[in-house]
Parts: structure tokens; C-alpha cells; sequence
């Protein structure tokens, strides 16, 4: 249980983020993919749990994360909260794009869900990517897979 406490503090999502519901968020095409910053957002998410899984923290620039995550994201917090990630699926592997979303209300914010290719392959939990409209990293979430956002 405490395993999963520890996951959970993982979700940093900025507050100005909205709650997301049904109507504030639209899937993005594949066309609508293309303009957004899918690469980068897949980039920064591997970059990270690789570095934590070298048990060394990634240290996010400013053209990177916004200012609170990078406050969030300390050193500290990355490697106690890959530990935990650790003990529930075992070491990062992979990143498996599933789908995209932007929100509909402002500020706008790109939605992407991979799925986590972990050492123990019998749960592949979903690693969510938030980017604002600067493409910055606004929100990293680590959590079970939901087939729903």
C-alpha cells in the first residue's frame, strides 16, 4: 500500500491545469498529432524514467518543465518515487504511444498516454504526459491503466 501512496505523489499536474471532464478535451487526429508536441513529450518521458532508472535523477531545464514541476521534481522525489515504481513493475523499459488529447478550455494543454513497458510485463501501467503551450512539461502522472482519460 504504501507503494502505491508513493506512485501517486508522482502526479503532479500544475493547478491552473483544469479537471478534466468528457467535454474539456477533444482526441487529437492523427493530422492534429502532427502539430503537436508529441515528440518532444515522449523524448522528455523516456529521458526521465531512463535517468531514473540509472538511479540519477533527470534534471529538467527551464525550456523543458514550467516552473513548478520543476520545483516538484527534485532530485530527492525522482529517485523515491522511481523506487516505488520500481517495487510495483519492476525497471523502466519502454514507451508505447497509445493517444492524444488537447484540451478544450485555456490555457490549452497536449494529453499524451503511453503505455509503460516495465520489467514485470504483467501490468503496464499508463505514463501520461502534459505539455503546456510552450511545450513545456506541465503534469507527468505514473499510474494504472484506465482505458478512459
Amino acid at each position: 500500500m504504501f507503494a502505491y501512496n508513493v506512485l501517486f505523489i508522482l502526479i503532479w499536474l500544475v493547478s491552473s491545469t483544469p479537471l478534466l471532464t468528457q467535454d474539456s478535451y477533444k482526441k487529437l487526429t492523427e493530422e492534429e498529432l502532427k502539430s503537436a508536441p508529441f515528440k518532444t513529450a515522449e523524448s522528455l518521458a523516456d529521458a526521465m524514467l531512463t535517468a531514473q532508472r540509472k538511479e540519477s535523477p533527470y534534471l529538467l531545464k527551464e525550456s523543458e518543465a514550467t516552473s513548478a514541476v520543476r520545483e516538484e521534481f527534485t532530485a530527492e522525489k525522482q529517485l523515491q518515487t522511481y523506487g516505488a515504481i520500481r517495487e510495483l513493475f519492476g525497471d523502466y523499459q519502454s514507451l508505447t504511444f497509445v493517444e492524444a488529447y488537447r484540451t478544450l478550455t485555456d490555457p490549452t494543454y497536449h494529453i499524451f498516454r503511453f503505455r509503460g513497458g516495465f520489467e514485470r510485463g504483467n501490468a503496464q501501467p499508463e505514463v501520461r504526459v502534459v505539455m503546456n503551450e510552450a511545450a513545456q512539461l506541465a503534469g507527468f502522472f505514473i499510474r494504472p491503466w484506465q482505458d478512459s482519460l
